[in-house]
């Protein structure tokens, strides 16, 4: 540690914050935030009312323990105003082991803006870079998602939980040393679309955080089978690993189907605890429509909130389908409804009243009864329906030669009744 540096005055600048001094020119604003906001106070000032006793803290106290080398007491201001606006602190520091720990607060009204991810990263890089340090923790509540997000964005690296350690309760430990080699940034789950089932139909945004991930999971029905989201997965990457998500157990949240969204969760969990800065989790389709993604995603967020969720749309069923049988999904005015027939054909009937098109998923179940529907509402004949899209035993045909049963999985589509051209506008 360079303890002649860490004993100079420090005065730093990024973006719209600036690290500084405390001076007796922050006594008005110090005032102020011990009426107000008494619990963003640094420790020494905590039960400190009198005007006397802070102005002794601002000149004496604080500057004394950066001048010993044991501490360092900062002021966050506004870079437009220079006003106090928070402070952040270096403290426990050990000049043998070349360590701290770093604490900050600022005052509710300047929160959100990013001054506090400004001044820990620039107080951090200060104490790294200039006075010598090597390691920097910081701790945080585990409910404390914007602290995580805070130390995440300026560089440190979450390293587990300490039970019972803030005041009987669970604290997160996170560091930062002088060898890392760049902020490392949130962690982040992504639920990726790879399309229908063919390889060629997956966006060049889904390809490139399929091969950037740290870790790739794929649901499958069991361990030993390989899944149609996996297919197409490795055809960019070889790093996809199974997770059993009880796709074909039915029936609402049974035990079986709840125990294997909790596993694949623990799995992503897991992961970040093992340092993975980002997950993919490789769903057929889009992940927002139909996707077991959502049920993960829940897990996750119960098991560490601050995880950033993300996803990366995909070309759905119904948009496979329609291109390959030569289909518009929608005109003009028109709606298109989405039906999923796990429910039973009654929905679809509903729908089917609308004149305007129907899409149906999962009907494969249910053929006979979408066939007779389809008759009740003179509407068979224009129906199409596709199975397996982009997969070897591709079936694509109209809905009016279905006779037997047919993929779970297949896909129709009951396009709206044209009469003209721009007769829907």
């Amino acid at each position: 540690m360079n303890e002649s540096v860490f004993r100079r005055p420090v005065r730093l600048t990024e973006g719209r914050t600036i690290v500084r001094q405390l001076t007796l020119d922050d006594a008005e604003a110090l005032v102020e935030i011990v009426r107000a906001e008494p619990e963003i106070l640094p420790k020494p000032l905590h039960g400190v009312t009198d005007a006397e006793a802070l102005a002794h803290w601002l000149t004496v106290s604080a500057p004394n323990g950066q001048r010993h080398g044991v501490a360092v007491h900062l002021a966050i201001a506004d870079a437009e105003t220079d006003t106090l606006i928070g402070f952040i602190g270096l403290f426990r520091v050990d000049a043998i082991h070349d360590s701290c720990e770093v604490g900050y607060a600022l005052r509710r009204s300047t929160r959100g803006r990013g001054h506090a991810t400004e001044a820990l990263r620039l107080t951090c890089d200060w104490a790294l870079d200039d006075c010598g340090l090597h390691r920097i923790e910081l701790r945080t509540l585990t409910d404390n998602v914007a602290s995580m997000r805070v130390a995440e964005k300026s560089g440190f690296r979450r390293e587990g939980v300490q039970r019972g350690a803030g005041r009987h309760e669970d604290l997160i430990m996170f560091s930062r040393l002088a060898t890392d080699t760049a902020p490392a940034g949130p962690v982040r789950l992504v639920g990726v679309g790879v399309g229908p089932g063919d390889p060629e139909l997956v966006t060049a945004k889904a390809v490139r955080l399929l091969q950037e991930a740290d870790v790739v999971l794929v649901p499958v029905l069991e361990p030993d089978e390989p899944g149609r989201a996996e297919s197409v997965v490795r055809e960019y990457t070889a790093k996809a690993e199974r997770v059993v998500f009880a796709l074909n157990d039915r029936g609402g949240v049974t035990e079986k189907r709840a125990a294997a969204w909790d596993a694949a969760a623990a799995r992503v969990l897991d992961a970040f605890g093992k340092g993975a800065r980002t997950v993919v989790f490789a769903t057929i389709g889009d992940p927002n429509v139909y996707s077991t993604f959502t049920y993960l995603a829940q897990g996750v967020l119960a098991g560490r909130p601050d995880v950033v969720v993300e996803t990366v749309p995909g070309i759905t069923a119904m948009q496979d389908l329609a291109a390959r049988s030569g289909t518009v999904l929608a005109e003009g005015t028109e709606s298109v409804s989405l039906v999923p027939l796990t429910a039973g054909p009654d929905g679809f009937r509903e729908a089917l009243a609308s004149g305007d098109t129907v899409v149906a998923y999962k009907f494969g179940s249910k053929a006979a009864e979408v066939v007779e529907a389809l008759k009740d509402a003179g509407r068979l004949d224009d129906a199409v329906y596709g199975a397996r899209l982009g997969l070897p035993g591709e079936a694509v045909a109209p809905a009016a030669a279905i006779d037997g049963p047919v993929p779970y999985l297949s896909t129709l589509i009951v396009p709206g009744r044209r009469t003209s051209r721009g007769g829907k506008l």
